[in-house]
């Protein structure tokens, strides 16, 4: 090839690379186009899908309200210019929301529970008229046809499709006490929604009169059990309400439990936020209470409750006072002891160790929350017959409210002084049915027990009391003339800012009998879930003739109400004993009393006191001075816990009164006060029930005993 032929050859090919063909040029632009549309197409299903996404939110918001706006009613029955829970009913409505239509369909179904408190039925049982809750399902759709806006100026001309969504809810008849308080004035102070209450049927439920027309009962026959081996939960309600002749309304409900765990102790972290303090009442409601850094504990186990986070957390004390969750009657410092149980014997631990624990719990804005104690005062039982009267209802009120009236105002050792209930006691009899035809040939008859648990009087109910009424201790205490002072509304009784609870407890208390088997003895079965186990059943047994002591025993504490063994070695945790005499085959005379004394000598320290102390017995005894050293206790046959009192001492240093305590090598202490008279100062001991000489108590100078 030469060379002429190379180089044209060169330039055809530059030629031809130097420029772009027409093909080419529109294979681009239809490149570029088809790009353009999709990114035109990508915007509007942004948009688009951005939309309708509001419009979900604007739907979920309608639904809400529409749930909200049908929780929010002032009372039950339909009534003129009020919302009404029976006005809660099918529905459909259209809601307009940025220029969108909201359909909305409410459709309602009431519910109503059957006798045990678990089933319900969409079909009212006989008698009933207001149902117990009602499920409203709400559905919201938008129609489709709308367009949306691209810009402020552009909307497309495509449009936008239809949706729905559906939410459903459960409105309660009664509510819960934090759904009842409301806003009633501008200044803050609470007030309630006046919705309709039936109070229980007696004898199982019981309603305690705290004014003319308030009252307060537990809710349920008798607390509800749930049972996993050994760890026990225990439910009860607690309402609050008023009633008149025509009709009652609710104002408050208190929901507790107690409950059994396994937890493992741990020190404190130092953090300040190992556990909580108690969660006390303050007249209205309870105050949770504040982190503070103190033992903790944790769950050592899943299988148990799950309240037992909470109870292991923070039932712990710090210190004295307020601060503490067992009665501020005992006298301690610091945290309470922790024990682990081997072959039934209480073995104290040290942090790292399992150890077993009780708690009684509060519900607290939704949650559970751990309470002081429960701190039972007094016990009493009954036959199965009785109160089936409204005069013997009447009659039991009447003592609770006056018992509680008096404990609380006159501070003196439960029970209240010069307060007594006959609830057929040994000196009345209650008969067996026997021989009575038609009667199966081993007729039984449930007994039953009641009891009066109390909490401590802090600070902040004491002050709230204070504000509310010119002298709340008296007998005739008067409502406080300036009531923005006092923060709760309408109250005419300190009784109902006072924290009392008459609990059902035929099912929790140990029984048993003085003679058993002969002639009547007592049924005293393990707790079991949903309380299908039997206690309290009294029936023929052995001669079938005669009589016999049946006993209602239960702890005074929280374990009380759990029905199972001890979990701390402490003097708070002792039994209460009811007593009830039960008679069979028409023998109604109970058998003689054999009576037990014990008399000893009062010491008074040199310098302590010029004062003649009082002696005054308790729980079945009957204790005098015979000089003004020396005393006697005449112990009763039936008496299950008998006690020695103390008081009128006290003395004064330049005007200082000096803190005493009556103190004994023989006899333990129950309880003791220190106060600034001879009424406030006072130590009680237990006392044996046999034949006991030479006691020896002497009053020294001290807030505790010498060891």
């Amino acid at each position: 090839m030469n060379r002429q032929t190379v180089s044209n050859t060169t330039r055809s090919r530059i030629s031809r690379e130097s420029g772009m063909t027409l093909l080419e040029v529109l294979l681009a632009m239809v490149i570029f186009v088809v790009g353009m549309l999709a990114l035109a197409s990508l915007q509007g299903n942004l948009t688009r899908s951005s939309s309708d996404s509001n419009m979900r939110t604007v739907a979920a918001n309608i639904a809400e309200e529409t749930i909200e706006g049908m929780r929010a009613f002032e009372v039950i029955n339909t009534t003129a210019g009020k919302k009404a829970y029976d006005d809660i009913v099918n529905k459909t409505l259209t809601v307009q929301r940025g220029g969108v239509d909201y359909n909305v369909v409410v459709d309602v179904q009431p519910y109503y529970f059957l006798a045990d408190r678990v089933s319900v039925s969409k079909t009212a049982p006989t008698g009933v008229t207001a149902s117990s809750f009602k499920n409203a399902d709400i559905t919201v759709s938008w129609n489709p046809g709308t367009k949306f806006q691209i810009d402020e100026t552009t909307s497309t001309s495509g449009q936008l499709g239809g949706g729905k969504i559906a939410i459903s809810s459960i409105i309660p008849s009664i509510p819960s006490l934090n759904n009842a308080k409301v806003a009633a004035e501008d200044d803050g102070a609470l007030g309630y929604l006046p919705v309709n209450y039936t109070p229980g049927a007696r004898p199982d439920i019981v309603a305690i009169q705290l004014a003319k027309e308030k009252f307060k009962e537990s809710t349920t026959p008798e607390p509800i059990v749930q049972r996993k081996n050994e760890l026990v939960e225990t439910w009860f309600d607690v309402i609050t309400y008023t009633s008149n002749s025509s009709s009652a309304t609710f104002l408050r409900r208190e929901e507790f439990a107690a409950i059994s765990c396994e937890c493992t102790l741990r020190a404190a972290s130092g953090s300040g936020q190992d556990g909580r303090q108690p969660t006390v009442w303050n007249g209205a409601e309870y105050d949770e209470g504040t982190k503070v850094s103190k033992q903790f504990g944790e769950s050592a186990s899943n299988q148990q409750s799950q309240y037992c986070d909470v109870c292991c957390q923070d039932h712990h004390d710090t210190g004295s006072g307020p601060e503490s969750y067992r009665p501020l009657a005992a006298s301690f410092s610091g945290d309470h002891e922790h024990y682990s149980r081997d072959k039934g014997v209480l073995t104290k631990v040290n942090p790292g160790k399992d150890y077993i624990e009780a708690c009684r719990l509060i519900r607290k804005d939704g949650f559970f929350r751990v309470a002081q104690d429960f701190n039972l005062q007094s016990q009493t039982a009954f036959p199965e017959d009785y109160l089936n009267d409204v005069s013997e209802v009447t009659a039991y009120s009447g003592y609770v409210t006056a018992a509680v009236q008096d404990h609380f105002a006159a501070k003196k050792p439960w029970p209240p002084h010069g307060l007594t209930f006959d609830g057929r006691d040994v000196a009345n009899p209650t008969a067996l049915p026997t021989n009575v035809p038609g009667l199966p040939s081993q007729p039984t008859q449930q007994l039953r027990s009641r009891g009066i648990y109390t909490d401590e009087v802090l600070a902040a109910l004491q002050n709230n009391l204070d504000h509310c009424f010119v002298n709340y201790k008296s007998n005739s205490p008067v409502p406080t003339p300036d009531d923005k002072l006092c923060f709760v509304k309408n109250v005419s009784s300190p009784l109902e800012m006072y924290p009392f609870f008459d609990v059902q407890l035929t099912k929790l208390a140990r029984w048993s009998t003085t003679r058993p088997f002969d002639p009547v003895d007592v049924t005293n079965q393990e707790l079991a879930t949903d309380n299908t186990h039997s206690r309290g059943v009294a029936f023929l047994a052995g001669s079938k003739v005669g009589g016999s002591v049946a006993h209602s025993i239960i702890e005074a504490g929280n374990v009380g109400l759990i029905s199972t063994l001890p979990v701390a070695l402490e003097p708070v945790a002792t039994d209460s004993v009811a007593n009830l005499y039960i008679t069979a085959g028409g023998v109604v005379t109970p058998p003689p009393p054999v009576n037990a004394e014990v008399s000893g000598t009062i010491g008074i320290a040199s310098g302590t006191t010029s004062q003649v102390p009082s002696v005054e017995g308790g729980g079945g005894a009957t204790c005098t001075r015979t000089t003004n050293v020396t005393f006697t206790c005449v112990i009763d046959s039936t008496a299950t816990a008998p006690t020695l009192t103390i008081g009128n001492y006290f003395t004064r240093v330049k005007g200082d009164v000096l803190p005493l305590i009556a103190c004994s090598s023989n006899l333990k202490i129950d309880a003791f006060s220190q106060g600034s008279n001879d009424a406030s100062t006072w130590t009680r001991f237990i006392l044996p029930k046999t034949n006991t000489t030479g006691i020896i108590i002497t009053i020294v100078q001290g807030s505790s005993c010498p060891p």
